[in-house]
């Protein structure tokens, strides 16, 4: 629940000008068989900049066992097909963790604003700005689930820094048949996190289905992974 809260939750940090390409997307979320929540995920983007929003809504039923959701913004650059986050900032409740995040890419390094409730260092957290080369877990969600062509499809790595924690997200090459493709991946930690953590999990396999539309693009329809407490699983709506 945790990395699902941490990925599919946006909002909108620039402004973009009237001829945009944008996308709605709705989705229920299933943990245990039963709906734990609901995502939203509103993107846009032109040929230089794009934004998203989003909002993880937990059920009635989830909240009434645990105050977690999760709302934040993402927005930056886009050149020749590649995605570069410049303004980040997110509130994440997991649970056991309730948090404020700001952040800041200056070329290629995060820069941390702000991160509360704050905490002396401790022997497992890693420095910002070496963590050159990533992008804010919204905007890899974004670009996961956004409608593409089939030459954009999956097949790509996303190294992903949260203000605290490092991760990545891996998708193989798809897989098609009919008008169906399936992409495998898997989320991974890779640093910041704490030895409790790593030692609960380090890779999460998941499975990512689209169905090909009339235009022949790809939109993205069910989303299946492994978490900490067993399976979970989002469909579009």
């Amino acid at each position: 629940m945790k990395s699902i809260a941490q990925t599919l939750c946006l909002v909108t940090a620039i402004t973009l000008p009237a001829s945009v390409e944008a996308e709605n997307v709705t989705l229920k979320l299933y943990a245990y068989g039963l709906k734990a929540g609901t995502i939203s995920i509103n993107g846009a983007e032109n040929a230089a900049a794009y934004s998203v929003k989003g909002l993880l809504s937990p059920s009635r039923l989830l909240k009434a066992f645990k105050d977690v959701g999760y709302t934040g913004s993402a927005a930056g650059t886009v050149r020749k097909g590649g995605y570069y986050t410049r303004r980040y900032s997110g509130h994440a409740r997991t649970g056991s963790r309730n948090s404020i995040v700001k952040m800041h890419w200056k070329g290629a390094s995060p820069i941390v604003d702000r991160y509360s409730p704050e905490r002396e260092r401790r022997d497992y957290d890693i420095t910002p700005s070496k963590q050159t080369g990533t992008k804010d877990l919204l905007t890899a969600a974004y670009i996961t689930f956004k409608t593409v062509t089939r030459d954009d499809l999956c097949n790509r790595t996303h190294d992903m820094f949260d203000g605290r924690r490092r991760s990545q997200i891996s998708l193989n090459a798809p897989k098609i048949s009919g008008e169906t493709a399936i992409c495998t991946g898997s989320y991974k930690r890779i640093a910041g996190f704490s030895p409790h953590q790593m030692q609960k999990g380090v890779n999460f396999p998941f499975t990512m289905r689209y169905e090909r539309q009339n235009d022949g693009t790809y939109r993205f329809q069910e989303f299946t992974s492994e978490a900490t407490f067993g399976k979970i699983r989002a469909v579009r709506k």
